[in-house]
């Protein structure tokens, strides 16, 4: 098994603070940082029916955004004085992180929630979940603001 921390990074607030963790956590172990962010446009199930003259626009949207991404955790990691090589890909986020994990045999996946409710789960799904249920490593889910304000809230009321 290799000493490589993954972080799997969308951006996001909870993505944010993931990053933050696996940073302290590559210092502290003296070891590379492999920054994964992944390309994921869905279009309706009916197909591209409609939607062809969008579907580039889409696209190349998705691929700035994961490359800007990953621009901003390298700086991030250059600053922290932590190696950091970063990984761009595309298809179904779970699976990819899970299989760039199992190619590498990286040591750890770090990864943000968003700290939805059960609906907002139920609807969009949760790919930290799903990554947990398919790494073939232990996976550490850091809570976005939303995840511990929202703990928070129900520490308060249940006090109450």
């Amino acid at each position: 098994m290799s000493s490589e921390i993954l972080l799997a990074t969308d951006g996001s607030p909870s993505a944010t603070d993931a990053t933050r963790e696996a940073l302290e956590l590559a210092k502290a172990l003296d070891t590379k940082l492999i920054a994964v962010a992944v390309e994921h446009v869905t279009l309706p199930s009916y197909g591209y029916y409609g939607y062809a003259e969008i579907h580039e626009d889409l696209l190349a949207a998705e691929r700035a955004h994961v490359l800007g991404v990953l621009a901003e955790t390298t700086r991030l990691a250059e600053d922290a004085g932590v190696e950091c090589e970063t990984v761009a890909s595309s298809g179904s986020v779970v699976d990819e992180i899970c299989r760039l994990a199992r190619e590498r045999d990286v040591r750890m996946i770090v990864i943000g929630a968003h700290g939805w409710g059960a609906f907002r789960r139920l609807v969009f799904g949760s790919v930290s979940t799903g990554v947990m249920h398919d790494a073939p490593c232990p996976v550490l889910v850091v809570p976005g603001h939303a995840a511990v304000a929202d703990e928070r809230v129900h520490a308060g009321v249940a006090a109450i």
